[in-house]
């Protein structure tokens, strides 16, 4: 197949790099593209205040894998493999 614009994966180790911790979702989107969330949970501390939400989303292209623990919304942890 014949690609007339890039070709090239989003999901690659230049990419990773530019991922920090900090970073919203849309910001880690702005780079990767929209991934494919694997789990998430929500926490309400009642009396103590506040919420707590994490979510794991998860960008693949073949074997290259690059996974983001976001936590409130922010990337608190990002993995990856084959890259």
């Amino acid at each position: 197949m014949f690609c007339l614009f890039s070709c090239t994966s989003k999901v690659n180790k230049e990419n990773y790099e530019k991922i920090s911790n900090g970073m919203t979702v849309s910001q880690v989107e702005a780079i990767l593209g929209k991934g494919e969330s694997q789990a998430s949970s929500n926490v309400d501390l009642g009396d103590y205040g506040g919420n707590i939400s994490s979510e794991v989303i998860t960008w693949q292209d073949g074997m290259d894998i690059i996974t983001i623990t976001f936590s409130n919304g922010q990337v608190l942890a990002k993995g990856q493999s084959g890259l």
